[in-house]
């Protein structure tokens, strides 16, 4: 495979045997490089498996599949693997503790107490292979004795379905998108990309609603950049020309069904019970056409919910907040000038008792409005009752403070959600007064 070697023909040229391997090796080395990269491995469509009614036989039906390399594993038929076969060779290499040395393998697996099963845990895989073909005659020296007067024309690609006792590992890249997006955790302290990640996260959700969309995107390409800055091809220890794949060919293998079982050793032999296969565990890859739709399908829930045409009512300031004259004045701000009238029978003032006697309400005796309608000064009867005073202003309800340009119900507190034209939304303010005495105003039950 050459995927970076391109044929350059001339005309007259005499072409070869290397020459045509690199016209063939360049396409599909570039083929490979992108599915393995870009893909990853994993089934298509097909490949369910089954276990016959003997228990032993796992029958895997025709599919095809993509594996690591990017290699396409296609099964035109359907391929079979005997589970106690594979158990036997694993009773060989590990045999049971305690057990009786003895001159044969199934001695040696022996257990100490017969019949009793030994839980294990396989994997049933995928594994690309190819075989020669189609032999047609070979132009060759007639002194050269070693000479062959044929040679294969073809390789066929097939796939072999076996069972292993490792599983083959299947990275998880990108780990800091996956963070963003809740797919992993934090590993701890030192994991430095996911803390990175995390802060990221927090961003996106602190943003307002309209703007969370382009804040998840800006964080998405960034957090991008420094996974796949990050990214590597798999190697073996030792390898001194790393290959070109994200992984290892002996992990390019693709996973089809996890096996949980167990191997009785006995005097007549190994056998399995209990045999659970499970195909949830492999990797699918789907047409981009169907994480279209899904992706449309998921915006909304990753988005939050659609953001209404803001309305432009009043809203308050909540910093403005100023008690005065014995904490019997109170004076606000808007960012638009409000209608006194209904700003006075929205507005209600309490108070919390600190000693269990509940809420008491402080009377507004009136509103003045100065600075075009812009601050409100509130005269109370009597001070607040107790040290721990809320204000409520009213944008809902049947009797809501309203603007005056335009004239729309009071919108809440500044930088807060959007509010309608037809119904606003509430703002309240809570804080400890200053200067307060304990018998200042009355209490109401």
């Amino acid at each position: 495979m050459t995927p970076f070697s391109a044929l350059r023909v001339a005309f007259g040229m005499l072409l070869g045997e290397d020459d045509f391997r690199v016209l063939m090796g360049n396409p599909r080395g570039k083929q490979m490089l992108h599915s393995a990269w870009l893909h990853g491995p994993g089934v298509v469509w097909g490949y369910g498996v089954r276990l016959d009614a003997d228990g032993d036989r796992l029958r895997t039906a025709p599919g095809l599949a993509v594996d690591g390399w990017g290699r396409e594993l296609a099964l035109e038929a359907e391929a079979c693997a005997s589970l106690t076969a594979w158990a036997a060779r694993w009773a060989e290499d590990h045999p049971a503790p305690g057990a009786a040395p003895g001159p044969g393998p199934a001695d040696a697996a022996q257990p100490p107490c017969p019949g009793e099963g030994r839980p294990v845990t396989a994997w049933l895989v995928a594994e690309f292979g190819s075989c020669a073909g189609r032999p047609v005659p070979a132009l060759a020296d007639p002194c050269d004795i070693t000479r062959r007067h044929d040679d294969y024309s073809r390789i066929t690609e097939t796939v072999r379905v076996v069972v292993r006792g490792d599983e083959p590992p299947r990275p998880r890249p990108y780990h800091r998108l996956r963070v963003l997006l809740g797919l992993d955790e934090v590993a701890g302290p030192e994991d430095t990309a996911g803390r990175q990640a995390a802060e990221a996260a927090d961003r996106v959700r602190a943003a307002p609603p309209a703007q969370r969309a382009e804040r998840l995107l800006a964080e998405f390409r960034r957090l991008a950049a420094c996974d796949a800055g990050q990214e590597a091809p798999g190697r073996e220890e030792g390898d001194a020309c790393p290959q070109l794949f994200p992984v290892t060919e002996d992990h390019a293998p693709v996973v089809l069904a996890k096996l949980d079982f167990d191997v009785l050793t006995g005097p007549g032999g190994v056998r399995v019970a209990d045999v659970v296969v499970d195909q949830l565990v492999r990797s699918v890859l789907l047409p981009t056409g169907a994480i279209q739709d899904l992706l449309c399908g998921l915006a909304p829930g990753l988005l939050g919910e659609a953001v209404p045409e803001d309305a432009d009512g009043p809203r308050l300031d909540p910093g403005s907040l100023r008690w005065s004259r014995g904490n019997t004045c109170l004076s606000l701000c808007f960012d638009r000038p409000v209608d006194r009238r209904s700003l006075e029978q929205a507005v209600t003032i309490t108070s919390l008792s600190e000693h269990g006697a509940g809420w008491a309400r402080s009377p507004v005796a009136g509103v003045r409005l100065t600075d075009g309608g812009t601050r409100a000064v509130l005269d109370l009867e009597h001070p607040p009752a107790h040290r721990l005073a809320r204000v409520l202003i009213r944008g809902t309800g049947p009797e809501p403070c309203y603007g005056t340009d335009p004239w729309v119900p009071f919108a809440g507190l500044r930088d807060g959600p959007a509010a309608g034209r037809h119904d606003g939304r509430d703002a309240v303010v809570t804080g400890y007064l200053q200067n307060h005495t304990a018998d200042a105003g009355r209490s109401e039950s």
